[in-house]
């Protein structure tokens, strides 16, 4: 979209419309070569949650609550609720995300061990995270246009001069204005994100703790002698 900041207000207006028109097409694609019941990125994140949550020993109260816990690694101790009616846990991440947590996963998995009927996790999931709504977003099509020599001609009574314009001094902007509340943030400095509390990863190497610049090697002689 950056590309067309600068374009006079049609030509901005016709190439919003045109990149639309490309992106619906292309997300139709990917949805056409897509089975089951997420999409992509939630599918991939959710084979996550799954397979941490192969570790966990869950208990039932008899009730529509469970209680999972972890023994292994750095989980060790952890021990929460799962309410299977309400479908919240009390880790708080299905809440917030939408997306069964691994402690959910592993209440589903135990109550189909145990013989309850229930359906498979995915369908746990957030509505917003299925395969069938991404198809309804994109079930709208933007139509084609003629060309502007086509356009039917407005009739108006009044004439509409051109604006008054001065050309300023140098090259037009094309990066938004940044808002205040951006520009006081702790983590902006000189209008930039701050790279501070991140780990640099050297492109050269893989290494962690250097750039490129300064890289002499020491990630791959790490990765040989391990």
């Amino acid at each position: 979209m950056l590309t067309g900041r600068d374009k006079p207000i049609i030509s901005a207006l016709e190439y919003v419309r045109e990149y639309c028109m490309k992106r619906i097409v292309n997300v139709l694609k990917v949805i056409a070569k897509t089975d089951g019941v997420l999409t992509p990125k939630a599918a991939e994140h959710f084979e996550l949650v799954k397979k941490h949550a192969a570790n966990l020993i869950v208990q039932w109260n008899g009730g529509p609550k469970y209680q999972v816990s972890c023994y292994l690694g750095e989980r060790y101790g952890e021990q929460f609720v799962v309410d299977v009616i309400e479908r919240t846990c009390t880790c708080r991440k299905w809440e917030i995300r939408g997306m069964p947590c691994t402690h959910a996963v592993a209440t589903n998995w135990d109550m189909a061990a145990n013989g309850l009927k229930v359906d498979i996790p995915e369908r746990w999931v957030d509505e917003c995270y299925w395969l069938s709504t991404w198809k309804k977003v994109y079930s709208y099509k933007i139509g084609p246009i003629n060309g502007r020599s086509m356009w039917p001609r407005a009739h108006c009574s009044t004439k509409l001069l051109e604006p008054m314009y001065h050309k300023p001094v140098g090259r037009p902007r094309k990066m938004r204005r940044k808002d205040e509340m951006e520009k006081e943030d702790s983590m902006v400095k000189d209008g930039k994100l701050s790279r501070k509390w991140k780990t640099v990863t050297c492109g050269s190497c893989g290494g962690k703790g250097h750039n490129k610049r300064r890289c002499t090697g020491q990630g791959s002689t790490a990765a040989q002698s391990s």
